[in-house]
């Protein structure tokens, strides 16, 4: 088998996205017998959401080691996000990094270009694989109301919105109801295995897709 000197590093934020990213990470790895990497960096002390936030990173770190990658979490301690990223790429070789396009603000000047550029000069020959991921977050802040604690309870082959589990079979998770709206209708929020889904809500009831 021939060497193969290309190496992959995935970056993922705390957000909804990563699981994707890790995804086609581990796609390009395989197809290339290269070793992946991901990568989260922490720019905090914020501990809002942290229990959230430990679940996305535990569903990161599992989805990686079935992979058969590294998963790796680095402080920034001053430095910029960006300059983290390189360095951590110049260390471990790295030929290929994926990155997701998301408005978020520590991603914004990534994704504005000036990071690309920093890229390019400062680690030579790289392959940069930008995935386009749902802006959802960011849509929800101006179409909707701010969310709050809520359950999707099963009754027969349906599913509907409620605020107590109400003792049967039920996912708890955020409902964001669409603005302008008197009824219940908008989207519901669950996180699965590190990754948030939303789900539609249409008076009340989960409507799936066909």
């Amino acid at each position: 088998m021939e060497m193969n000197n290309e190496s992959i590093m995935v970056c993922v934020h705390y957000g909804p996205h990563g699981q994707r990213l890790i995804q086609r990470g581990g796609q390009l790895a395989r197809l290339l017998n290269a070793p992946l990497m991901v990568l989260t960096v922490d720019a905090s002390g914020d501990n809002e959401y942290n229990r959230e936030k430990q679940q996305y990173l535990s569903g990161w770190e599992n989805q990686t080691k079935e992979a058969g990658g590294q998963f790796v979490i680095r402080k920034c301690n001053g430095k910029k996000t960006v300059d983290v990223i390189v360095e951590t790429a110049k260390d471990n070789k790295i030929t290929q990094i994926v990155l997701g396009q998301s408005s978020q603000t520590l991603w914004q000047e990534i994704t504005r270009g000036s990071f690309i550029n920093d890229l390019l000069e400062r680690m030579g020959p790289i392959d940069l694989h930008i995935v386009a991921v749902q802006r959802y977050p960011e849509l929800l802040e101006q179409s909707h109301e701010q969310g709050f604690s809520a359950y999707l309870v099963k009754e027969g082959d349906r599913h509907i919105l409620m605020d107590e589990p109400d003792g049967n079979e039920a996912m708890k998770g955020v409902f964001f109801r669409e603005l302008d709206t008197d009824f219940n209708t908008g989207l519901f929020k669950i996180v699965r295995n590190g990754e948030a889904q939303y789900l539609r809500i249409v008076q009340n009831e989960w409507v799936k897709p066909r």
